[in-house]
C-alpha cells in the first residue's frame, strides 16, 4: 500500500470515529418538563435498569439518567424499587450518589431517575489502581 492510500485509510476511520461520537451524543429523550436531556451513550446496565449519560439544562451540568423497566421487574420488586428511590432522596452524604429528580413514563412502563454522574466503579477502580488500601474502599462506603 502507498502511502497516499495508508493517509485516506486513517482518515476514513477517524472520520467513521467522529460519526460514531456525533450519534452517542444526539438526544434519545427529553423528561417531562425539558430539564434533562438523555443522549445515546450507555454507562451501564444491571438487570432491570440502564444508566444513559445525559445532561442537565438547569444547572448544565452531566448527569446519569437511569431507567428501570418495569415490564422486567417482578411485581414485589416494584414496591421496593419505590421505596429505594424514596431512600435516596433523602440521604445527602459526600460518598453517596445525588439523587436530583425523577418520574415515571406511563407509556413506556419504566421509571426514570436522574442523578449526579459518577467517574466510575469501585471495582474499575480497584482494577485499574491494581493495589488498594483498605481505607480507600472504605471511603467509597
Amino acid at each position: 500500500m502507498i502511502e497516499s492510500e495508508v493517509d485516506d485509510v486513517d482518515e476514513d476511520e477517524e472520520e467513521e470515529e467522529e460519526e460514531e461520537d456525533e450519534e452517542q451524543e444526539k438526544v434519545a429523550e427529553i423528561s417531562p418538563k425539558g430539564r434533562f436531556k438523555r443522549f445515546y451513550t450507555e454507562l451501564g446496565r444491571g438487570a432491570y435498569k440502564v444508566v444513559y449519560k445525559g445532561i442537565d439544562h438547569d444547572k448544565g451540568l452531566e448527569i446519569a439518567w437511569n431507567s428501570i423497566s418495569l415490564l422486567k421487574l417482578p411485581p414485589g420488586d416494584r414496591a421496593r424499587i419505590k421505596k429505594e428511590i424514596d431512600l435516596i432522596k433523602m440521604l445527602e452524604h459526600p460518598n453517596i450518589i445525588h439523587f436530583i429528580s425523577g418520574w415515571q413514563n406511563k407509556e413506556k412502563q419504566e421509571v426514570i431517575f436522574i442523578t449526579e454522574i459518577t467517574s466510575g466503579t469501585l471495582r474499575r477502580y480497584i482494577k485499574k489502581n491494581k493495589i488498594t488500601k483498605l481505607r480507600v474502599i472504605k471511603g467509597w462506603c
